[in-house]
């Protein structure tokens, strides 16, 4: 018996229905020439997805498909309009860093001056990569297996079905890529923390240490050696000459070289403000000091 398509169904639309308002993907360059951290989360979404879901995901999202976008804490939900009456509803679940991890990721950025200082002003150096990999962190910072089941990174579910990544997530993760260019550090939420918190925590850890540093700073070399110190009345006949004793500076034991050592006598900064002057400070020395040394290194040769 032959069977004949119910007249009162309605017909799906061939095209996602039209959005008013939702986030479109804007890059000039189109999906070329991302920053590192937009590059790699984007690359481990599209490796989850066939080509028809690449391609019609990039479509969505330069017309605008995506209605709701919140990065949360270890998560992100969207929704993204389709052919359907109503939006889809997508979830991204991060692998949280644990407590310990993030301790030991916490105490890394804070020894150094040069990363507190990018991070105030929103720039995620791609060496932080490398780094948090040397801790023996299990989970990178950014995703790398995508998928449905429990243990992918993250885990992604999407209300149209699908088994794999869907054009629906495509198209949400090319408008979370350019905003990831604009806000790097949300790549610390994906990882369980408030942005907030992380630069707190690293504020916190650098202010106790420079004021135990400030506190105890020891007296220079010079005055704790007696054997350096020689009687006046032993010096006189020589004391306007240097003699033979001049060729022994060079020979003398090259002092420990101690980043930042003003900055850290000094303490932190009594000056409020979003941007501590003493990260600040710390990188316009490293930057000035890597400047003098590749100005000399030129005249040089």
């Amino acid at each position: 018996m032959t069977q004949w398509p119910d007249q009162n169904r309605p017909r799906q639309p061939e095209n996602p229905r039209r959005v008013i308002g939702g986030y479109k993907f804007k890059r000039k360059q189109g999906v070329a020439g991302f920053s590192w951290t937009a590059d790699l989360f984007l690359r481990a979404v599209l490796a989850g997805a066939d080509a028809e879901a690449r391609d019609e995901g990039l479509s969505y999202a330069i017309s605008g498909q995506t209605v709701k976008l919140i990065p949360s804490a270890g998560r992100i939900d969207a929704d993204v309009q389709g052919r359907s009456s109503r939006p889809y509803k997508l979830e991204l679940v991060f692998t949280p860093w644990t407590h310990d991890e993030w301790d030991r990721i916490i105490a890394a950025f804070s020894a150094e001056a040069l990363f507190a200082a990018r991070f105030l002003v929103g720039e995620l150096p791609q060496t932080v990569a490398p780094l948090i990999t040397s801790l023996s962190i299990k989970t990178p910072i950014v995703a790398v297996k995508p998928g449905a089941k429990s243990n992918s990174d993250p885990v992604v579910t999407c209300t149209c079905g699908e088994p794999q990544v869907c054009k629906h997530v495509v198209a949400m993760s090319y408008i979370f890529a350019e905003r990831l260019e604009e806000e790097p550090l949300l790549l610390f939420q994906l990882r369980g923390m408030p942005v907030a918190r992380v630069l707190e925590q690293i504020h916190q850890k650098r202010t106790l240490s420079t004021r135990g540093e400030n506190q105890a700073h020891p007296l220079p070399p010079a005055a704790t050696d007696e054997s350096l110190v020689v009687p006046l009345e032993n010096a006189l006949h020589d004391f306007w000459r240097p003699g033979r004793r001049l060729h022994e500076l060079e020979s003398r034991p090259v002092p420990t070289h101690t980043p930042h050592a003003l900055l850290r006598r000094l303490g932190a900064s009594p000056m409020g403000g979003r941007f501590p002057l003493v990260g600040l400070l710390a990188t316009i020395y490293d930057t000035a000091r890597a400047r003098g040394i590749a100005l000399r290194d030129r005249d040089s040769q």
